[in-house]
């Protein structure tokens, strides 16, 4: 019973899509060492891996579910112990040869007209836009009339800031069996990070989103089941 409550959870989360191990595209990889590497996703997306073991992931995660994507276009600048990586939205400083992701090390500014923002590792974003609240029960509006508060919001993708950054360090990865099954990353991994550079476009962010986490199925409009009120008459439109 378990294991099909784990099959049908998991097939919701994957859309019932068979996600293969397919490897990064090699032409994406824009800058690479025994312990680093650099794939550029899209105009706005990077992905920054530091491996201790030398060893990258390609498998797809619970939260990047495509690694084949198109090939935006970039640009690569080495300055003296510097390498630069340069798209229509950004720019990614990194110096060369120094491991592990630090403020001291990598960061990754706006360009041509973008919001500005100049970011490195251990920056906070100061103005999120909010994500879910689990359940409504109690609430007033978004007071809570049991604990006399404002409803605590989740941070969520987007920010006024003008970027985001997404930690897949330690979340599951699929394995490559005949029907993907889930699995831990091994102990001290390293970094994987994905860094979105959006600024004011946030439809563009949401777009790029989900060219490597999945198209968000919709659910059928029946699928709710009927919809009443005791106040007054509405329908499902």
């Amino acid at each position: 019973m378990k294991n099909l409550f784990l099959f049908l959870i998991l097939s919701v989360l994957t859309g019932g899509k068979n996600y293969t191990q397919a490897a990064s595209s090699r032409d994406a990889i824009v800058y690479q060492e025994k312990d680093v590497r650099f794939t550029m996703l899209a105009e706005g997306v990077v992905r920054m891996e530091w491996s201790p073991s030398g060893q990258f992931v390609d498998a797809p995660s619970f939260v990047v579910v495509e690694r084949n994507l198109p090939v935006p276009e970039y640009k690569v600048h080495h300055k003296g112990e510097w390498v630069l990586i340069e798209t229509a939205k950004m720019e990614v400083k990194y110096k060369k040869h120094s491991g592990k992701f630090t403020s001291d090390n990598l960061m990754i500014k706006a360009v041509n007209g973008l919001k500005p923002f100049c970011w490195k590792p251990g920056m906070q974003q100061k103005d999120n836009l909010k994500g879910t609240f689990r359940t409504l029960d109690g609430y007033d509006g978004n007071y809570s009339t049991y604990k006399n508060q404002e409803m605590p919001l989740e941070d969520g993708l987007l920010a006024r800031d003008g970027w985001t950054l997404i930690d897949d360090s330690a979340d599951f990865l699929f394995d490559d069996s005949d029907w993907p099954w889930v699995k831990k990353r091994g102990a001290g991994e390293g970094q994987d990070w994905y860094f979105m550079a959006y600024g004011n476009d946030y439809k563009g962010a949401l777009k790029d989103f989900t060219l490597f986490a999945g198209k968000v199925p919709l659910p059928t409009r029946y699928a709710f089941g009927y919809w009443w009120s005791r106040y007054w008459s509405y329908s499902d439109k």
